[in-house]
């Protein structure tokens, strides 16, 4: 693997200072061969950062929330696309970045030393000198998405055990990035999706403008421009869920916000939120949150 200067790149700990968010928790540890795991939360609104080269390779996983990234391309250029929960971005150790955020949303921020995944790739039988991580920007990825959350899950309750889990994962997840995220690979890269841009703007606006009234497949459909069976595989493929299940966590993310945040009452809320009857606002919320709308306002109130 061919090995990027970044004796002058910069540390987790100084990107995080450019960052507009907060640091929820952060872990480093022997066992994790020198990577950084942080857990952190965008601020709501509109930021821009320009980074320096970064020291390691970084890996984002978002984990809720939803952020549109719009990041700077040679020439002038913006590529702009929506980051959902779920969905991953990687940046090779070397590159810098001028991006733009808007929306919120909480990630999991992986930093994985240049030597780590040269080490891993060694190992694993890669040709050292032709597999290279590329660049990704908020793509779906389900076994991304699954370390991802055992790595937090697995740092934030620590106990006997914890450092040697914590590192396992970390070579398991560099193991699929070298599979499935590297020239050289032997994974064919993920097909671009025809639902970008403006399209998928489009969509997720009128999503987020109606999601408190009946929306039909169609409708969604219609905007996108795209024949039926296109738009649910290039939706799928964008936003690592199907349109229905991107909705439901549209008003999940709402209904948290205003239990939080507001005196109103459940029903009312889950009414706003697009859920016509009550017992199906709290069935669905307790299957995504795991608590029933009243017991997470309590909890959040603690």
């Amino acid at each position: 693997m061919p090995k990027p200067d970044v004796t002058t790149g910069i540390s987790p700990s100084e990107l995080m200072r450019l960052l507009p968010g907060h640091l929820l928790h952060a872990t480093d540890n022997e066992e994790l061969g020198g990577a950084v795991i942080q857990h952190y939360r965008h601020v709501p609104g509109a930021a821009s950062v320009t980074a320096p080269p970064l020291r390691d390779h970084l890996l984002v996983v978002n984990l809720s929330g939803h952020l549109l990234i719009e990041d700077a391309r040679t020439r002038g250029r913006w590529e702009r696309r929506w980051a959902g929960s779920g969905q991953m971005s990687l940046m090779p150790a070397g590159k810098g970045a001028t991006r733009a955020f808007k929306g919120q949303s909480e990630a999991l921020l992986v930093h994985l030393p240049v030597d780590l995944v040269q080490h891993v790739a060694l190992e694993s039988g890669f040709d050292a000198e032709s597999t290279t991580l590329v660049p990704r920007l908020a793509v779906a990825d389900e076994t991304v998405q699954q370390l991802g959350r055992l790595l937090l899950e697995t740092a934030s309750n620590p106990g006997p055990g914890t450092a040697s889990m914590l590192g396992l994962l970390t070579r398991a997840l560099v193991l699929h990035l070298l599979r499935h995220h590297a020239q050289g690979s032997p994974e064919r890269e993920p097909a671009p999706s025809s639902l970008s841009g403006g399209r998928l703007q489009r969509v997720i606006a009128h999503m987020q403008l109606h999601m408190d009234e009946h929306l039909p497949l169609s409708s969604l459909i219609d905007l996108s421009g795209l024949s039926p069976s296109q738009f649910s595989r290039s939706f799928r493929a964008t936003m690592g869920k199907p349109p229905h299940g991107y909705l439901l966590e549209l008003r999940i993310e709402r209904a948290r916000n205003l239990l939080e945040k507001t005196d109103l009452p459940v029903t009312e809320i889950g009414l706003q939120c697009g859920f016509g009857q009550p017992t199906h606002f709290a069935t669905m919320f307790r299957k995504v949150v795991g608590l029933s709308p009243r017991e997470w306002r309590v909890a959040r109130r603690m």
